[in-house]
């Protein structure tokens, strides 16, 4: 049974050697948490929660997805849940509404994107499904409003999420090789012959670099982050037969093919084929899913620890705690400690969307 953290509750870590308490913890000074939010009346909100209230909750164009910080101009970009054709920049602090992008023409998001050349450019995840569903990355210039001023190819089909590699310039892409068009709504029209990918480009130049494929054709790889030391950890969502199970997670950092994080077939099938959220630092993994109601914790690349969380969504790491938060579609915000889990505040009325990030 998974566990609701509106109450105190007892839990053990993987193996049951630990356990104690679910208790309610402080935010850290300063520490400010950035999703995308759903009431319960279907209403779309963009948020940040601080200091144990909602800082500010800005109506958004519709459901959002993914968010990302840009520091030195103290802004927040939201993006549209796929297939949307709006990104959404905000003050950081007060909410308000710096700019609003609306997708090229025969284009929509796909929810992600990433920061290059110190914040000066925005990459982000597109689909050019005016032309078949061609895979785009498009150029955003973050000191002129965000005008767009480029593309580049993905290198596959369905690119989602995007992340910097620590040079500023490469740029690991999640193809996640599904075929999907507007008219279709997010139906998937190619599962048979789909070839989800990791791609790395060059953000300099547009230059495809590496491609590297998973050992399934049906495994979509959706979401990832990047560790200081440029190891990139990827997350898959299974699209074949419910009864084959498969890895999840991988990691790369220059290996001629995708590493699969070490673990037994329970703890993948816990996950029940799907990975919401990646979050990673300090040779610690932690990967959600909304499906399996689940949290996963890895450590060095093999399976260290599973918690229980019902309809868990964001993952990300506050760098002044040192600490793994997490969100879900209660309104609530757990944080990840050594020996328990920690309710950090809940949003009355609200359900996280599957991404968050976080400043201090």
């Amino acid at each position: 049974m998974a566990i609701d953290l509106t109450r105190r509750t007892l839990l053990g870590f993987a193996g049951g050697a630990l356990a104690s308490a679910v208790l309610p913890a402080q935010a850290s000074a300063g520490e400010r948490i950035y999703s995308a939010a759903t009431d319960h009346q279907g209403r779309h909100f963009l948020c940040c929660w601080a200091q144990g209230e909602l800082r500010f909750q800005v109506p958004s164009p519709g459901r959002g997805h993914d968010v990302i910080l840009h520091r030195t101009s103290n802004s927040v970009v939201f993006f549209a849940r796929r297939p949307g054709r709006w990104m959404l920049v905000l003050d950081a602090s007060s909410g308000a509404v710096k700019a609003q992008i609306k997708a090229a023409t025969g284009r929509h998001f796909y929810g992600h994107g990433t920061f290059v050349s110190n914040g000066r450019y925005l990459l982000t995840a597109e689909n050019d499904y005016a032309n078949g569903g061609v895979g785009i990355i498009g150029i955003y210039d973050t000191l002129d409003n965000f005008k767009r001023l480029d593309q580049m190819h993905s290198g596959g089909v369905g690119p989602h999420q995007l992340v910097t590699l620590p040079d500023d310039h490469t740029v690991a892409v999640a193809n996640g090789g599904i075929l999907t068009l507007p008219d279709s709504d997010r139906d998937m029209l190619n599962l048979d012959t789909m070839q989800p990918s990791l791609c790395y480009l060059d953000s300099r130049n547009a230059m495809l670099l590496d491609e590297y494929r998973p050992p399934h054709h049906q495994l979509s790889l959706r979401h990832l982050d990047v560790d200081a030391t440029g190891e990139v950890t990827i997350g898959a969502q299974f699209e074949g037969p419910a009864e084959l199970v498969q890895p999840l997670l991988f990691r790369h950092r220059g290996e001629d093919q995708l590493q699969p994080l070490d673990a037994e077939v329970p703890v993948w099938q816990s996950h029940a084929q799907y990975i919401a959220s990646v979050a990673c630092a300090d040779n610690t993994v932690v990967a959600t899913s909304p499906r399996g109601n689940c949290i996963s914790i890895w450590k060095n690349g093999a399976f260290h620890a599973l918690e229980k969380l019902n309809d868990v969504a964001g993952a990300a790491f506050n760098f002044q705690t040192r600490q793994f938060v997490t969100s879900n579609g209660r309104g609530q915000l757990v944080a990840l400690e050594k020996n328990q889990m920690r309710l950090q505040g809940r949003a009355k009325g609200l359900k996280w969307d599957n991404h968050m990030d976080i400043a201090t």
